[in-house]
């Protein structure tokens, strides 16, 4: 017999991770935000770890570290799919006040 592999990767998550390297490569930081047990938040990480060092993966505002952001001008920021967009949109309210 054949083997036979399937992608199982549903097209929401493919085009989330796209969008996530492509705007990886254009920020100098690059948060993603999302549970650090949550494997489709991991590999968004690595994703954009693929075309940027400075990628931080962080579960809350707290993790933020001030110095991440040193010399950055362009901030990137993208979550996990079962990230809450609160979650989220704490992170982007934290990182806009070390600005």
């Amino acid at each position: 017999t054949d083997l036979r592999v399937i992608n199982t990767i549903c097209s929401a998550t493919a085009k989330r991770q796209e969008a996530a390297h492509e705007l990886a490569a254009r920020v100098d930081v690059m948060l993603v935000v999302g549970g650090h047990n949550s494997g489709n938040t991991t590999r968004l990480a690595e994703i954009c770890r693929a075309v940027n060092p400075r990628v931080h993966h962080v579960e809350t505002a707290e993790e933020l570290d001030p110095a991440w952001f040193d010399g950055a001008v362009v901030v990137g920021v993208t979550a996990g799919a079962s990230t809450p967009d609160e979650q989220m949109q704490g992170v982007i309210r934290a990182v806009e006040a070390l600005a």
